[in-house]
């Protein structure tokens, strides 16, 4: 009975769904050659910043002791153009360069791709690595959420998949090795 009882908790904790209160940015890395670099950005609007609250301003963090300034250059899609300004905000002392980026109209409500910013890696031999990000109310420029950008996730089984193949493992085997 207690093993059912226990079964049937582990079952149901996968197959409830877990509930996630971040924006997201996601980030595909592709090395163009030698040590210039592509970061591809994906930007998820969970919901976390209130109820049909866009994301319409936020910033990508660039430190100058990994990433060459200079060569920050912005190439995401031409179709952004429309509805974003993008730009490359020099740093400071003690500031990192941002990729910053605003909405002209709208802002983000789920999920949008096609950010994209092109640079050259000064860091060190285990190449770029996720970097900070700050999302900001664009009327008040108050910080509404900070985060870390992540790698786009791999595909990988479901949570009923790795449950079976886990149930399955436990299961006896039929039959019994015979001695010779």
């Amino acid at each position: 009975m207690q093993k059912t009882a226990f079964l049937i908790v582990i079952l149901v904790s996968f197959l409830v769904p877990s509930v996630s209160t971040a924006t997201i940015i996601d980030y595909t890395l592709t090395r163009i050659g030698g040590s210039t670099y592509r970061y591809d950005y994906s930007v998820t609007n969970d919901g976390s910043l209130g109820a049909g609250t866009n994301v319409k301003l936020f910033d990508i963090a660039f430190d100058p002791a990994k990433y060459d300034e200079s060569s920050l250059k912005i190439v995401s899609p031409g179709n952004l153009a429309a509805n974003w300004q993008q730009s490359i905000l020099a740093s400071a002392p003690g500031v990192p360069a941002d990729y910053d980026v605003l909405a002209l109209s709208g802002g983000i409500s789920g999920k949008q791709a096609g950010f994209a910013v092109q640079f050259d890696w000064i860091g060190g031999p285990a190449g770029p690595a996720p970097q900070t990000f700050a999302i900001y109310d664009p009327v008040k420029f108050n910080v509404l959420e900070k985060g870390q950008c992540r790698p786009c996730p791999v595909p990988a089984p479901g949570p009923v998949g790795l449950l079976l193949s886990g149930l399955a493992a436990l299961i006896p085997v039929g039959g019994r090795f015979r001695r010779i």
